[in-house]
């Protein structure tokens, strides 16, 4: 049985953490280790986490001293650890109990699975309206959640079938594929902090030929609540979260997209990215600066997206593991229980 890590990162997640952790910690696939990376939450999240860690020696609770959003967290996790399996897990999860099982199952034989999502409900009632079932690819380097907002009576039997990429609020990820799409030595870019980082390891492992399981028998509630293409719900955001939705599309854009499909790509993006700055311009000008932040890294993207495409250009079998390296020390600052 191989060792799963579940790495769950949290900002101010008192109100859901206990329930996820418990969610957890009843896993029937019992050879695990669960880390919960902390970015420096102000309310009692570390608290409630350390209560239950104190219960239990497979958590452990990394307290970072400033908030690395979601993709600094799960890094932190991802480059001190070398289990074969990661399983990523939103603080606002609650897994079935064979959750784990099932999905270390559904990667199988197949060495070209590189991640395993599942179906992600958004309510516990009999019929619940689906939150996602894997992402769905869409046109202008932009992804979407498959079935989200259908009634699971609506889409009728549901097997496993490929996917265009996992939703990132609870893919199981293959060690292999994990090291693979590494980029400048990072699996999630941190420039974009935590949102559409899933896109990003979407579109990249496809380029790189992995493929990405949905396994429906793989069943977690998660009640989403940021969805920013919804005006009215963008309004209620902060600001930083509205332009990294701007800033991180262009990061997609450019890193990804293969230069024989640049003159597609930006049939397909440009008007609406026109559109983003019409609005930007007339409702939400603070947002501008996701443009500006663009322009200024404009050689470090570059750089980026010769790695990556680099990397494409050899598709599939992905290289073989690099030697094993130190895990990365604990900073004076960073504290675990």
């Amino acid at each position: 049985m191989a060792t799963v890590l579940l790495s769950v990162v949290t900002w101010n997640s008192a109100d859901c953490i206990e329930a996820c952790l418990r969610s957890a910690l009843a896993q029937t696939y019992a050879d695990f280790e669960l880390w919960v990376i902390d970015n420096a939450s102000a309310d009692d999240t570390r608290a409630r986490v350390a209560v239950l860690a104190a219960t239990d020696a497979r958590l452990r609770l990394h307290a970072l001293p400033e908030n690395t959003g979601f993709c600094g967290g799960h890094n932190y996790a991802l480059d001190r650890t070398a289990t074969e399996f990661v399983l990523l897990v939103n603080p606002d999860i609650e897994m079935a109990p064979d959750y784990l099982a099932r999905a270390v199952a559904a990667m199988g034989p197949d060495a070209r699975i590189g991640t395993v999502c599942g179906l992600l409900v958004q309510s516990s009632e009999a019929d619940p309206r689906i939150d996602s079932a894997g992402l769905v690819r869409l046109s202008g380097g932009r992804y979407g959640l498959r079935l989200h907002g259908q009634r699971l009576s609506e889409v009728g039997p549901l097997g496993p079938v490929e996917v265009a990429g996992a939703d990132g609020a609870l893919p199981l990820l293959r060690r292999r594929c994990i090291d693979d799409l590494r980029v400048e030595g990072s699996f999630f870019d941190p420039r974009f902090f935590a949102h559409k980082e899933d896109w990003d390891v979407a579109w990249r492992g496809e380029l790189y030929g992995w493929r990405t399981l949905f396994e429906p028998a793989c069943r977690a509630l998660h009640p989403r609540q940021f969805i920013p293409v919804n005006l009215a719900v963008r309004r209620r955001l902060g600001g930083a979260i509205k332009a990294d939705a701007v800033k991180n599309q262009w990061l997609l854009l450019v890193k990804n997209t293969p230069a024989g499909q640049v003159a597609t790509m930006l049939t397909q993006a440009l008007p609406r990215q026109l559109f983003i700055l019409g609005y930007l311009l007339l409702f939400e000008r603070t947002s501008l600066r996701a443009l500006r932040y663009v322009w200024q890294h404009r050689r470090d993207l570059l750089a980026s997206r010769r790695l990556v495409q680099q990397r494409a250009a050899q598709h599939w079998p992905a290289p073989p593991p690099a030697a094993p390296s130190q895990h990365a020390p604990l900073s004076a600052v960073e504290s675990v229980v």
